[in-house]
């Protein structure tokens, strides 16, 4: 998970406010007492979202990819989701555990789509390769070419059960999401 997303978790969980004094019809009059400060986020209610960096190579789903995975990932997502607890019909609050919501997927256009792919042996000349006639011929000769040892890119887009899947292992019980938002929990922000 990016640093800068668990970091700004926890400051909104830190963060207090000054305590307002005046009325609602009133101008806004704030005491100056830290002491008597509420908290942004306060025990109890729900937490500030987190957002997960999720990345695919072929069927290979990737948490918190590192610089070289991500330079060869076919998709990128950054999932943001937020805990919510459940609660009964009496405002009570239910021991089922944490649930999951999804707020929002971003697709991120990877380094891999950014870089050229490499030049294959039949179309160097330097190799023995004849060039192309015209760039409709070049571009049927280079879609084709799946050499050995030469680098391509990905080419079009992300199947959506794929996307689907990668969205599945974040909201799973008991998955990433999970342990990332336990160990938040776990942070004493005291």
């Amino acid at each position: 998970m990016p640093l800068l997303s668990l970091t700004t978790h926890l400051a909104l969980l830190s963060t207090r406010l000054p305590k307002l004094k005046s009325e609602q019809d009133e101008d806004p009059l704030f005491d100056d007492d830290w002491d008597a400060s509420v908290h942004f986020y306060p025990a109890g209610s729900a937490k500030p979202p987190v957002t997960l960096l999720v990345m695919a190579v072929k069927e290979n789903i990737i948490f918190d990819p590192s610089k070289e995975e991500l330079s060869v990932a076919e998709v990128v997502l950054a999932v943001s989701i937020a805990s919510q607890s459940s609660t009964s019909r009496e405002g009570m609050e239910v021991d089922s555990g944490r649930e999951l919501k999804l707020l929002a997927v971003r697709t991120i256009d990877p380094p891999s789509r950014l870089t050229h792919p490499g030049v294959p042996n039949s179309l160097n000349t330097a190799t023995g390769g004849t060039a192309a006639g015209s760039t409709e011929m070049e571009v049927a000769k280079t879609e084709g070419v799946l050499e050995e040892g030469v680098w391509q890119p990905p080419r079009g887009g992300a199947k959506r059960k794929l996307i689907a899947g990668m969205i599945a292992r974040v909201l799973e019980k008991g998955g990433v999401a999970d342990e990332v938002l336990d160990g938040l929990d776990a942070v004493d922000l005291g």
